[in-house]
């Protein structure tokens, strides 16, 4: 049977073609997977940043990638306003069309790969949501700076 099977090239270039397209397709799910888990892995240190009340943690959570002084600044502060809220939830969302769409004048450090919505809990349920984006292997929060 399986002399017959590779006598033909043409069951041979069929097999060959299966086999790349389940190797093809389980990349994608890996890789779907992984970042799926790195955008999950992100919003569970933003909640026990959040939890612990540690804005150093918070903090360690963005990338810095050409971030000036001033503008990390403004962030620490709003860290430092957020961080001793109570939490209900912090979610992980893939990427909405609007969410791809930046404001004008303005450019993220990152890719935005999916958003990370952190909702309070007060009694207005205040909520704030938070870009990510890929560093490397793992996801990091988008700074958005002026577009020069």
């Amino acid at each position: 049977m399986l002399q017959l099977f590779l006598r033909h090239p043409w069951l041979r270039r069929l097999s060959a073609a299966l086999v790349g397209l389940l190797l093809g397709v389980a990349l994608v799910v890996a890789w779907g997977w992984w970042n799926a888990r790195s955008l999950r892995a992100l919003a569970d240190d933003l909640r026990q940043a959040y939890e612990t009340h540690d804005a150093i943690a918070m903090e360690q959570l963005f990338c810095w990638d050409g971030v000036d002084a001033a503008t990390r600044g403004r962030i620490r502060f709003v860290i430092l306003q957020e961080h001793e809220l109570p939490v209900a939830t912090v979610t992980a969302r893939p990427l909405t069309a609007f969410d791809r769409q930046t404001g004008p004048g303005l450019r993220p450090n990152l890719t935005p790969d999916g958003t990370i919505e952190v909702t309070f809990a007060t009694s207005d349920r205040l909520s704030a949501a938070y870009l990510a984006g890929r560093d490397g292997f793992r996801h990091r929060l988008i700074v958005l700076l002026p577009a020069n």
